[in-house]
């Protein structure tokens, strides 16, 4: 297993595959060293994000604006609960938002 692999171990408890996509996504900038708590922080962000769009995705996320726009503010709250710094939190959304783009199709649920 390879060492890119096995970055998320290295995290009690360890980051899946999709935390650890949100935790880079929330770390860009050196965020580490800007945050109270540094990255252990950024792994509890990571794993709240996963958490809460997961339950929140819905089938049509990527269509639809308004619920784009709901999803942004849901990752607003979650940032702000960790005390994001609000001058990088733009940042963080979108990049949050381009790693769901990946996962989607294997969170959001079946279209009926």
């Amino acid at each position: 297993m390879s060492a890119e692999a096995r970055r998320g171990e290295q995290f009690a408890p360890p980051l899946s595959h999709a935390e650890l996509a949100f935790y880079d996504a929330v770390a860009h900038r050196d965020m580490a060293e800007l945050m109270e708590g540094g990255q252990d922080t950024l792994a509890k962000i990571a794993r709240a994000l996963v958490k809460d769009i997961q339950k929140n995705l819905s089938v049509d996320w990527l269509s639809r604006e308004p619920v784009r726009a709901k999803l942004r503010t849901r990752i607003r709250r979650v940032l702000a609960m960790f005390d994001y710094p609000p001058e990088e939190e733009r940042e963080a959304v979108d990049l949050v938002l381009k790693q769901m783009e990946i996962v989607a199709a294997l969170w959001a649920p079946a279209a009926k």
